[in-house]
């Protein structure tokens, strides 16, 4: 078959273009350091690469997860220690306020910095992370958990739920807890209360401190006792105490009505000495003591009353009367024992351990993201060690092939050029 001068050229033209093509890939990969992973020119390298790229989109992913996720439990643990300081400020406020040598005039000025902390609690419990996310609203993250109403009451507008991200492919990690749990269900000997009810309970008790007591014993063998009562039947429990002995009584009473309370004392009469009978047409219950003696009231109870509050809404109004049912002296105001300043104290000593708690929580997911940040750490290098065996030229071996195509290309242009120069006549010599 002949060929002609023309196809002779041209082939070696395209075989010296390919070994200059595969010289500047050589060149390439000294200069990246890569191997030339194509498709076309290593297909099972290729797939390799692109399943670890891919490893590593996830790893990525998950660290940014895991770092957001810290971030939000950082400031977390900020807040309830910033909140934890202010219940441990309150607290000393309190057992400063009942020293007797305060007047109602320091009271006052101890509650005006108490509702001013109360102020700064809402705030905190409100605070949102860089993302402008509710810190312990639960899943309602784009809105105020913490709303404050009439007379300082704060409401929870948030849920329960507990935001989590993903920190691997079946791992979802905690980043808060919510504000329900954190704020407003303190564990007390009365029952769970919020953090916002126990500062509005002393804020109340400081005002009421001068007006009534949680405790009180009256001379003269005979009381009148005047109860404020809701309309719905509510439990009140109280411990008195005649010249025999003490008792605990309840009754269920309703505006109006005291017959259950004389009912309740006539059965520990033989216990205490003390015996009632209900007022003729009236309301009011008169408390006669054996042979004179003293009557006692204290730790007064009302169903549902877990907080001081301000005015004194109900409690039951004491008289020292004679044999005809005259006073004889000023009336007090039996109040609920949670409207004593003590009671508050005790509230925030439950408070300050449930913000300690709330905070050990927080910790343990702020160390359970340590962790799979560690393993994430580990993860990451083992695929871009991985990643580096496929991608990485070995630069020595490179640049030999270099060497050694560019010798080959060199001698087939000086080849090239020697025989495009001859003609027919040269071979026909």
């Amino acid at each position: 078959m002949p060929i002609s001068t023309k196809t002779f050229n041209d082939q070696a033209i395209r075989g010296i273009a390919r070994l200059t093509e595969q010289a500047n890939a050589y060149q390439e990969q000294i200069a990246s350091g890569k191997k030339d992973l194509r498709p076309s020119q290593d297909p099972v390298a290729a797939a390799r690469l692109s399943a670890i790229k891919e490893m590593e989109a996830d790893v990525q992913r998950f660290s940014d997860n895991l770092g957001s996720a810290k971030t939000r439990l950082g400031l977390s643990d900020t807040i309830l220690e910033s909140v934890q300081n202010i219940l441990i400020r309150a607290n000393e406020l309190a057992i400063q306020a009942t020293n007797d040598t305060n007047s109602q005039i320091d009271r006052q000025a101890i509650r005006a910095e108490v509702v001013q902390l109360r102020e700064s609690l809402v705030g905190l419990a409100n605070t949102t992370d860089d993302r402008g996310q509710a810190l312990f609203g639960g899943y309602a993250t784009r809105e105020t958990p913490f709303v404050k109403g009439a007379h300082g009451a704060v409401s929870y507008a948030g849920d329960t739920g507990q935001t989590t991200v993903l920190a691997s492919g079946d791992l979802a990690l905690t980043t808060a807890v919510n504000g329900a749990e954190a704020f407003m269900r303190i564990e007390t000997a009365d029952g769970p209360v919020s953090v916002f009810d126990i500062f509005n309970g002393l804020a109340a008790s400081l005002e009421t401190a001068g007006d009534s007591t949680t405790a009180l014993t009256m001379t003269g063998g005979r009381v009148r006792i005047d109860i404020s009562a809701d309309r719905a039947p509510q439990l009140h429990e109280v411990t008195i105490t005649g010249p025999i002995g003490s008792a605990r009584i309840s009754a269920e009473l309703v505006a109006g009505s005291p017959d259950a309370l004389v009912a309740a004392i006539n059965a520990v009469r033989d216990a205490t000495g003390l015996s009632a009978a209900a007022e003729t047409n009236g309301s009011g219950v008169f408390v006669t003591a054996q042979d004179g003696g003293t009557i006692s009231f204290g730790d007064y109870k009302i169903a549902g009353r877990n907080v001081a509050t301000s005015p004194v809404s109900t409690g039951m109004t004491i008289t020292p009367i004679n044999d005809q049912n005259a006073a004889t002296g000023a009336p007090r105001v039996l109040a609920d024992a949670d409207q004593a300043i003590s009671s508050s104290i005790e509230k925030l000593s439950s408070g300050i351990a449930h913000l300690g708690l709330q905070r050990a929580r927080v910790g343990a997911y702020f160390n359970a993201a340590d962790v799979q940040s560690e393993a994430l750490n580990r993860k990451d290098l083992l695929v871009a060690q991985t990643r580096s065996g496929i991608e990485d030229a070995d630069i020595a071996e490179v640049i030999s092939k270099l060497q050694s195509l560019l010798v080959n290309r060199d001698a087939a242009q000086q080849v090239f050029a020697k025989l495009s120069q001859q003609s027919l006549f040269d071979f026909l010599r």
